[in-house]
């Protein structure tokens, strides 16, 4: 999993995944060998999955969609993972611009 590109930022988990709970703010990435799997930076390791693990709105589905990500989405409200991620002090993924 180390050939990985796209860095789509901080998005937070919509189920469980590898015991981390709902809510979770991970790490992900487009893959490049496989663009339909995305690699989840958990603080364990690294986990190959698909965008319905995670709680993804409308912009953060459209950061996935420019890096190239051609796997399944499930566009859910973001307002948990804002929250989430200001409390931390980062921000979730956006849109580039340009």
């Amino acid at each position: 999993m180390n050939e990985t590109d796209g860095y789509a930022g901080l998005l937070a988990l919509a189920t469980p995944v590898e015991g981390n709970p709902p809510g979770t703010l991970v790490q992900v990435t487009v893959s490049v060998p496989n663009p339909s799997q995305l690699v989840l930076d958990l603080s364990s390791r690294q986990v190959l999955t698909d965008a319905r693990v995670l709680l993804c709105g409308t912009i953060g589905s459209l950061v996935l969609l420019d890096l190239g990500y051609t796997g399944p989405l499930v566009t859910r409200p973001p307002l948990a993972a804002c929250d989430r991620a200001r409390h931390h002090g980062k921000r979730p993924a956006r849109a580039s611009e340009g």
